[in-house]
């Protein structure tokens, strides 16, 4: 099992994999729920590294029980791994939570979590904590080692989480 852990100690290790075991547990509890294995999207709006990134979180998805998906409507969690570098893409980010948003209407069980350097910024966050508050989970791009804690994190509470170093 390939792990990815800020440090090397074996405590941050520990914490890691019993993040890995406890998501994977509420994986495997929604997928009783929907008699199917969840799908998770995961879209890289920006750069190479962002791409780099995104690889990363859908190994993590997939270790936990989530199968890939291309199309947003099928899945059970999305990722969006933004970008801030050209605004078009902010503005890309903006219209497809709006899309989102309708299709968390029809399944509650949907989680949305946005990621990268655009969460980085302050304003953003303010936005989207006040326009979107819908979205399950924002982390920042210092945040990725953590992905597993913070979707047990996510699991286990109602409201928006927001990790942001």
């Amino acid at each position: 099992m390939r792990k990815y852990a800020s440090r090397n100690d074996g405590k941050e290790l520990a914490l890691q994999e019993e993040a890995m075991k406890k998501a994977s547990a509420y994986v495997a509890d929604l997928a009783r729920k929907l008699d199917r294995q969840p799908l998770c999207c995961v879209t890289t709006f920006g750069c190479q590294m962002n791409a780099r990134d995104s690889e990363k979180l859908l190994g993590i998805l997939s270790q936990i029980g989530y199968a890939p998906t291309d199309k947003e409507e099928e899945a059970d969690f999305v990722v969006y791994n933004t970008c801030t570098v050209r605004d078009h893409a902010n503005q890309r980010v903006y219209g497809r939570l709006g899309f989102l948003n309708s299709i968390k209407r029809r399944k509650p069980h949907l989680k949305i979590a946005l990621c990268g350097c655009m969460m980085q910024e302050q304003t953003v966050i303010e936005k989207i904590k006040k326009s979107y508050r819908f979205v399950d989970l924002i982390f920042g791009t210092h945040n990725l080692f953590k992905f597993a804690e913070l979707l047990v994190t996510m699991f286990e509470n109602q409201e928006m989480i927001i990790d942001i170093w």
